[in-house]
């Protein structure tokens, strides 16, 4: 049990961890802006705010015997002679010894500021008096060694004041702004920041990262993992099964998806399928052409209709230009026919969607719709619908009141487990079955125990998710 325990601990962290680093490659930008603003930031309190300041000394030995002057031994300094030093210390910073400083230098405000220490041990007396310029330190502690006497006769009988070294004019300042260590210490407080964001992100954003995830947090069923494909190129948008440099990882994944789509059928009956995802860009349009793909190339017939009229992207990831009518043309016009629609290529049959210039819900709301989906389903195996995203409109759950069943595409560590849960749940009300879920641009994860086999999953897709009887 206790090691259970610790393996459960030790892949938490890992996981921590994954997220971490995950959460930093989405916002390398805002890490290296807080870097940057933290840098400019005390660049600039250095520039505006730095002060420079100069220091002017002089040293005195007050004594009462004249042995004192020559040789002091705090040991056995008696009382008086203790307190000597101290009463010379208040003098040389007292408000009188301030305003014959000003009457000397005609100011109403004395430019620099007076301190008197003694040296540890001795009765030396050390004065300083910074200030902004080093000719007004330098004249500020002058007019103090010039009239000290004059206070001390007063205040102090029968003590005699050295003046061992005279103030003189600094000759630099006692420190200059450090432009690259304050550009560094900002960089720092930054980045201190920057992790400490990333800290917060990591733990408390709930992502989806792998089938675990999807069982255990959105309680729903696993289908497959499509694997990350780094971005192709410009000319050649599309990801599909029947292109160009394909890889066998993930040709396996659409395999286990036309598997669990082969079960579904076989067992519920279910020939009406609609793909959709919570959030855009989780790459639901191409995980339905390549799921219509698969199946047409097993021997079914198939027909994939695009009815995302937000944003069609059917035609650009296949890359067909020639189209006469759409899905939209067939809802919103009775005298256009299906057949006038129908387009085939890459061994299915296609009807394309356009963008809508009116509400998309208004047309989807129409009795055409559903003609239209009943009039496939009696000539085609299966329908793959590509619908609009869930969380951001209600038109996906016009088109699931037609469907037999659903996908939910899930891209990794994208959207936020809590939007895809409401969602779903929201989909689920209008539509009891649901396929499952396909984890799209998938990149094993640091703790992950799966292998890089081939296994075909086909105990896939029996827990207890959405539509399943318990």
């Amino acid at each position: 049990m206790e090691s259970n325990n610790q393996d459960e601990m030790t892949i938490d962290l890992v996981k921590c961890f994954e997220n971490f680093l995950r959460a930093f490659k989405r916002m390398w930008k805002t890490v290296l802006l807080l870097v940057l603003i933290g840098m400019v930031a005390l660049e600039m309190k250095e520039i505006l705010f730095f002060n420079t300041t100069y220091t002017s000394e002089a040293v005195f030995v007050p004594s009462a015997d004249i042995e004192d002057t020559y040789y002091y031994d705090a040991t056995q300094a008696s009382g008086t002679k203790a307190t000597l030093v101290d009463t010379f210390n208040s003098i040389l910073t007292s408000k009188e010894m301030k305003n014959i400083v000003k009457d000397v230098l005609n100011v109403n405000k004395i430019p620099a500021k007076i301190s008197a220490t003694q040296v540890e041990n001795t009765n030396l007396v050390v004065l300083k008096v910074t200030g902004k310029s080093a000719q007004d330190a330098y004249n500020v502690a002058s007019a103090i060694t010039n009239n000290c006497d004059t206070l001390t006769k007063d205040a102090m009988q029968d003590v005699s004041i050295t003046l061992l070294d005279k103030p003189t004019m600094p000759q630099k300042a006692d420190a200059s702004p450090s432009y690259l260590l304050a550009g560094l210490k900002g960089g720092l407080i930054g980045l201190g920041a920057s992790v400490l964001l990333l800290i917060v992100v990591a733990v408390f954003r709930r992502t989806i990262l792998d089938k675990n995830d999807v069982r255990e947090i959105l309680g729903m069923d696993y289908i497959a993992k499509v694997p990350l494909v780094k971005k192709r190129h410009s000319n050649n948008p599309g990801l599909l099964l029947n292109g160009s440099g394909i890889k066998a990882d993930f040709k396996h994944s659409f395999h286990n998806v036309r598997i669990k789509m082969e079960q579904d059928h076989r067992k519920n009956k279910n020939s009406v399928y609609m793909i959709t995802s919570t959030v855009p860009n989780e790459g639901k349009t191409m995980v339905s052409i390549n799921t219509a793909i698969t199946l047409g190339q097993k021997g079914y017939k198939v027909c994939l209709v695009d009815l995302d009229m937000r944003n069609p992207s059917v035609e650009k990831t296949m890359r067909y230009a020639n189209i006469h009518r759409t899905s939209l043309d067939y809802i919103k016009d009775k005298d256009v026919k299906l057949e006038q629609c129908i387009v085939h290529k890459d061994d299915i049959d296609v009807i394309f969607g356009s963008d809508i210039s009116v509400d998309e819900s208004t047309e989807l709301s129409k009795p055409r719709l559903e003609n239209l989906i009943e009039e496939l389903r009696e000539v085609y195996d299966f329908v793959i619908l590509d619908v609009t995203p869930l969380y951001m409109m209600e038109d996906a759950l016009l088109v699931a009141k037609h469907a037999d069943s659903a996908v939910v595409v899930v891209k990794q560590d994208y959207a936020e487990a809590g939007d895809i849960l409401d969602s779903v749940d929201e989909l689920h009300d209008t539509l009891s079955q649901i396929v499952g879920v396909v984890l799209n641009s998938y990149k094993k994860t640091f703790y992950s125990s799966e292998s890089t086999g081939y296994g075909y999953g086909y105990g896939y897709g029996y827990g207890y998710g959405y539509g399943r009887s318990k």
